[in-house]
């Protein structure tokens, strides 16, 4: 920087080369009264400058501010498609309800790893390691955008120790003989029948859906000549939205199922009442989505009145699909591919093939008809008929 007095001798003139954000060095010039005025407004310009090339953040913004436009962000990626709305609700609700109490006073610069590390840990053994997981990933969400908006130079969650989670309980798998008693008891449950508990159990079997999955399914996405099913969408629920048919989880989740002849016929069954393409198969009496919340507690007052233990949930049926087919021969791959699973191990996603219809998927549910398992259902209860919660 230079200071010269202007050629009228009035002003002072300060003067530096300013290589800006395009990479062109530039001469920057401010003219005042006096030589510490003229140096004070130079270097508030070339500040100004700097910003504008590193990014609308800086070191002394709050952690609150940055993390405002990282959700912002991430909200406009939900809208686009590429985040789900479920992701959005769970970090809006995490970020407020214990990441900004703790940390959004700070300032970014403030921000270190051994203070993010407490804060995490914290989390993860008061309130639960999800929490604490979700919790991390917002920290270093919001800090990584620091990072691209040179507000800090580095990112305090990278060095952070991975904490293990306290060990889950491993879902079950139905033995045959439950199947049959589960099955057997839904045939005298009228109110099971009138909510599809007993259609939806055989299709959850047959197919090994997640229950949002499930009941997403619209009856344009089965081709019962071919029985075949696509699956192409989830249905969520998000806070005032309501509920949410989005697109699978993943691109593993997108896929073409082959169906077991028993449940082709169920499904004949379901769809010889007369309904609408677009509508679900699983759905209300006018032909709208069931929310996944409802149906579980269908689901678990069932299990109740018929003496079923707590972990016979949804997800029991995805488990226990996997093992009718593990116990059939099927290949790890063709049971990842089943129930939509991204990964086994990088030799199989490199060397067997993907996401093609697997006959004998199809002939080991054959084994597994629930129609045949006790007393005849007789005639399906159809989307006609409504349960009455």
């Amino acid at each position: 920087m230079s200071v010269s007095r202007s050629p009228s001798g009035a002003l002072y003139r300060a003067r530096a080369w300013f290589r800006d954000f395009d990479g062109v060095r530039r001469m920057v010039e401010r003219d005042a009264r006096t030589e510490w005025a003229a140096r004070t407004a130079l270097e508030t310009a070339l500040a100004e400058r700097a910003r504008r090339g590193a990014g609308s953040l800086r070191g002394s913004d709050t952690f609150a501010a940055a993390a405002a436009v990282w959700l912002e962000r991430v909200e406009r990626l939900a809208r686009l498609g590429q985040r789900s709305p479920g992701t959005v609700e769970t970090y809006s609700r995490q970020l407020n309800a214990h990441v900004l109490p703790a940390l959004g006073a700070l300032r970014l610069g403030d921000v270190t790893t051994p203070l993010v590390d407490r804060f995490v840990t914290d989390v993860h053994e008061h309130v639960g390691p999800a929490t604490g997981r979700t919790c991390r990933s917002i920290v270093s969400g919001v800090m990584a955008l620091a990072v691209r908006h040179g507000a800090v130079p580095a990112n305090p969650t990278r060095e952070l120790e991975r904490l293990s989670a306290r060990p889950r309980r491993v879902p079950r798998a139905l033995s045959e003989e439950e199947r049959a008693r589960w099955f057997q008891a839904l045939v005298g449950d009228q109110l099971a029948l009138r909510q599809d508990l007993f259609d939806l159990s055989a299709f959850l079997l047959a197919t090994g859906l997640r229950i949002g999955e499930a009941l997403a399914v619209l009856w344009r996405e089965i081709d019962l000549d071919l029985g075949v099913l696509h699956v192409t969408s989830t249905l969520i629920r998000v806070t005032a939205q309501g509920l949410v048919r989005k697109r699978t989880k993943s691109q593993a989740g997108e896929r073409v199922l082959q169906l077991p002849e028993w449940c082709v016929i169920l499904l004949e069954k379901r769809r010889a009442v007369g309904v609408g393409a677009d509508e679900p198969v699983f759905g209300t009496v006018d032909g709208t989505f069931r929310d996944p919340r409802t149906v579980t507690r269908w689901l678990v007052e069932a299990r109740k009145r018929h003496g079923f233990e707590e972990w016979m949930t949804f997800h029991a049926w995805r488990k226990t699909t996997a093992t009718v087919l593990d116990e059939a021969g099927a290949t790890a791959r063709m049971i990842a591919d089943q129930l939509g699973h991204s990964r086994v191990s990088m030799t199989q996603d490199v060397y067997l093939g993907r996401r093609s219809r697997e006959s004998r998927v199809a002939a080991a549910l054959e084994g597994v008809d629930p129609l045949s398992s006790g007393e005849s259902v007789g005639e399906s209860v159809g989307p006609g008929t409504d349960a009455t919660a």
